[in-house]
């Protein structure tokens, strides 16, 4: 069952997705004295409260490219999302989704920092919980949660079929939400329709 976008809705949509599209600057080329001038001020300006400096200073600890005393990428992703990045939180999460960084794979973990970015806008955020409740990793007091941001997700996606994740999010090739759907009854599904049109990202 598939709802029409209202005005407000695509609203919404168009909201979601402007915070879903926040990515960090891209490197420049490798070279060790820039990278490591490059890392000095990333750090300065994380220490003042930057969280996009301290994502960008965790992407570059993860490629290796800093001096050494700059700890690690998980670290740095954490700061940013104390910081409130939305890229960061999402990277905390995938790292525990994924066992990645050292850390031992735990979807619970994954879920609460997914939740951190996904309820202010981020799309990548809003799938990945979706997913971590199709494939049963994550087990919820209310089993609408993983509808719900499914449903989300998919009607912010529907506001850029030009890019990859939108498109694979609006087709939902594996089958995500009719998974979550058939867990739920009718009446159920009925809720979480109206729970996602209800919802708002928060500042």
């Amino acid at each position: 069952m598939k709802q029409a976008l209202t005005p407000a809705l695509l609203a919404l949509c168009i909201t979601v997705w402007t915070a879903a599209a926040q990515q960090p600057a891209a490197l420049p080329a490798a070279d060790a004295k820039q990278d490591a001038k490059l890392a000095a001020e990333l750090r300065a300006r994380a220490g003042k409260g930057d969280g996009d400096a301290a994502l960008r200073l965790g992407n570059l600890v993860e490629l290796k490219r800093t001096p050494a005393g700059y700890g690690t990428a998980i670290e740095w992703y954490r700061r940013g999302c104390e910081l409130r990045d939305l890229s960061a939180c999402h990277n905390v999460g995938l790292a525990y989704q994924q066992g990645r960084h050292g850390l031992k794979p735990d979807p619970a973990e994954a879920a609460s920092n997914y939740i951190r970015s996904a309820e202010r806008g981020f799309l990548n955020s809003m799938y990945n919980l979706a997913i971590l409740h199709a494939d049963g990793g994550l087990i919820s007091t209310d089993p609408r949660e993983g509808l719900k941001w499914m449903l989300i997700a998919q009607r912010a996606a529907t506001q850029c079929p030009e890019r990859r994740l939108c498109r694979e999010v609006s087709e939902d090739p594996r089958g995500y939400r009719v998974k979550l759907e058939q867990r739920l009854s009718s009446r159920e599904r009925r809720e979480t329709y109206d729970m996602a049109l209800a919802w708002h990202p928060k500042n």
